[in-house]
C-alpha cells in the first residue's frame, strides 16, 4: 500500500527535447502540440515551457531514420516543466524516445519554483585605448593548481 502511495505522489519534472532540423519551421508548432498531448494524456500540470528554437549543435548527432543514418548539425531545442505522478514518467519517457522527430530528450526532476535564468546576455566591455604617455602596470596573476581549485570549490559548496 505504501508503494502505491509513493507512485501516485506528484513530482516536478523538466524535459528538454531536441527536434530534428529537417522539420519545416512552419510545422514545428504542430510537433510541439504532439509532445504536449503526450503529457496532457497523463494529466501533467504544466508549469512552464519554452518554444523550440533552431540552434547549431555542439557536435554532429546521428539518428537512424528508416535504414539510413542521418547526420544533424542543427536542431530545434525546447523544454517543458510540469508536475506528474511518479508512476507515469516512464510512459512519457518512452513516448518521447519513440517519436521519430526527436533527436534527443532528457528528463530531470526539479523543484516547483522558477529555476530558469534566461538566455545568456552578450557582455559588452569598453576598453580605453592606451595613450603614449599613460603608465601601464602589470597586475600579478596567481597560478592555482587543479588540486587547489578543487579544494576551494569543495569549501564553497560546504558553505552553502
Amino acid at each position: 500500500m505504501d508503494k502505491v502511495l509513493k507512485e501516485d505522489a506528484l513530482q516536478v519534472y523538466e524535459i528538454g527535447y531536441l527536434l530534428v532540423s529537417s522539420i519545416p519551421e512552419e510545422k514545428v508548432a504542430s510537433e510541439v502540440a504532439i509532445l504536449k498531448e503526450v503529457l496532457s494524456k497523463k494529466n501533467a500540470d504544466f508549469i512552464g515551457e519554452e518554444a523550440p528554437e533552431l540552434r547549431t549543435l555542439a557536435y554532429t548527432m546521428i539518428k537512424k531514420i528508416g535504414t539510413a543514418n542521418i547526420r544533424f548539425t542543427q536542431g530545434y531545442f525546447g523544454w517543458f516543466k510540469f508536475e506528474l505522478a511518479k508512476k507515469d514518467i516512464e510512459i512519457v519517457k518512452k513516448a518521447f524516445d519513440e517519436n521519430k522527430n526527436i533527436l534527443r530528450s532528457l528528463i530531470i526532476t526539479t523543484i516547483h519554483g522558477n529555476t530558469y535564468l534566461g538566455k545568456k546576455a552578450a557582455v559588452a566591455s569598453i576598453v580605453k585605448p592606451v595613450e603614449a604617455n599613460d603608465i601601464v602596470s602589470e597586475v600579478p596573476v596567481e597560478v592555482v593548481s587543479p588540486e587547489e581549485l578543487d579544494k576551494s570549490i569543495d569549501e564553497m559548496v560546504k558553505e552553502v
